[in-house]
């Protein structure tokens, strides 16, 4: 036998066992599936048990488009069912506030003088993490677990979602504490290239924002954009 004939037959006998792994691995797909939609399932429970959450947080967005890249951090709060807000001390005085009506956004670092309004009913995923990435999972995304991975000192699992309807981003991904099911990262891609990602530390469940928290006060000579 010809040394091109061998090669013809060992190479169509490695297709033929591609082909055999391709078609074994929807089970190993489906078991990650099922494993990311459990530890989801495991976090949302978690959250469920308290009405209020604070985290400190460092924000990364790259814009592509705009060849932009800028970093912020600061402190986060929720409180159950519709009150959200991060507050910047990096750059200091950016905030978005969900005071329950109105979803207001005011980036001074960029203009002091203008401030975004629409209605909380209008608000783009993503703004609170915990609502919009584990509840009802299994019905909201394809998920998938991809790796355990260290993030801010703690052992997470990583885990990829795509949604199943229509969403104001195109996939996120989701880090997951191994040990207290909390959220330690988010990441949100855009349609358009955009990626925003948050980590969070120092999480403390059931505590008490600080007052006036949620509501957001209009800046002297600052004019409100929408709304």
């Amino acid at each position: 036998m010809s040394w091109r004939i061998r090669c013809a037959n060992f190479l169509a006998t490695a297709v033929l066992l591609s082909t055999v792994v391709a078609a074994l691995r929807p089970g190993a797909a489906g078991a990650q599936e099922t494993r990311a939609i459990a530890l989801m399932e495991a976090a949302a429970a978690r959250y469920a048990q308290a009405a209020t959450l604070c985290a400190d947080f460092t924000q990364h967005l790259s814009v592509p488009l705009l060849g932009d890249e800028r970093t912020g951090r600061g402190r986060l709060c929720q409180e159950r069912p519709d009150r959200f807000a991060m507050r910047f001390i990096e750059p200091e005085g950016d905030a978005v506030v969900v005071d329950g009506t109105w979803v207001w956004i005011y980036y001074p670092s960029m203009d002091e003088k203008q401030v975004i309004r629409f209605p909380m009913a209008q608000a783009p995923g993503g703004f609170d993490f915990h609502r919009e990435f584990l509840e009802r999972p299994a019905e909201k995304y394809q998920a998938s677990w991809e790796a355990a991975e260290r993030v801010a000192g703690r052992d997470t699992h990583r885990i990829r979602l795509i949604p199943r309807q229509a969403a104001s981003y195109q996939a996120a991904v989701v880090w997951i504490d191994a040990a207290d099911s909390l959220l330690r990262q988010v990441r949100v891609e855009e349609e358009n290239g955009s990626v925003r990602t948050v980590t969070l530390t120092r999480v403390e469940l059931g505590v008490a924002p600080p007052p006036g928290w949620f509501t957001f006060v209009l800046p002297p000579g600052a004019h409100v954009i929408g709304g």
